[in-house]
């Protein structure tokens, strides 16, 4: 348990292990896109500037309130690196924790694509689980690499800070709520928001989510 913390009733009969995890997942800040949408993936894209500055306020915000994280764990990609080196303890780089890899279509326009592969778009977004990107992976296969390098962590305790994108942010909340991967899209956390969840071996309660940077 995370010394002094102090839990509600209906939150302490969730989590009767003396064993807690308090995971802070945070995506990680605005990217050099500009104003399309971009399908992103797993290529390398840079912060923007204003994504710096989220990186560092939200760092600094949750210094401010907890102090220095016992485990930082981030994507291997550097827009989650930029933030998780931010928090100023030594950061675990987990490729695992890539964005899903959008194959052919990976720095790609929607609209674009739209117009060039229009049969291929349509599956996708007819069966988001499912469908691959031509030449990507599907999104419960993400899903599923996201899962197994979290498993791979073993048990976890303290508090845990993840720098992440936001298919891993959302893979990871349905595992630990017990959703099906279709269900993905109902979370959408915005660049450089903070979702917060206690994890115990009983399962996992959301104490907090989408949290943006202060303004």
């Amino acid at each position: 348990m995370l010394p002094g913390r102090v839990f509600d009733d209906v939150t302490r009969k969730m989590l009767p292990s003396a064993r807690v995890a308090v995971v802070h997942l945070f995506r990680h800040g605005e990217v050099q896109t500009g104003s399309a949408r971009v399908c992103r993936g797993v290529s390398d894209v840079p912060l923007s500037a204003r994504g710096t500055t989220q990186s560092s306020a939200v760092a600094a915000r949750f210094l401010r309130e907890h102090g220095a994280p016992d485990r930082v764990l981030s994507s291997d990609l550097s827009r989650c690196r930029a933030m998780a080196e931010a928090f100023g303890a030594p950061v675990e780089l987990l490729p695992g924790l890539r964005e899903q890899d959008m194959g052919a279509w990976e720095g790609r326009t929607w609209e674009s694509l739209s117009i060039d592969d229009p049969d291929a778009v349509h599956a996708y977004w007819n069966d988001y689980a499912r469908a691959r990107p031509t030449g990507g992976e599907s999104w419960e296969e993400a899903a599923a690499r996201v899962g197994a390098a979290w498993a791979a962590l073993g048990p976890l305790e303290g508090r845990i800070v993840v720098c992440t994108h936001v298919g891993p942010v959302r893979a990871l909340l349905c595992a630990w709520l017990g959703l099906e991967f279709d269900q993905a899209l109902r979370f959408a956390p915005a660049y450089a928001s903070e979702a917060r969840v206690l994890l115990a071996e009983a399962g996992a309660v959301v104490e907090q989510f989408g949290r943006p940077p202060d303004p």
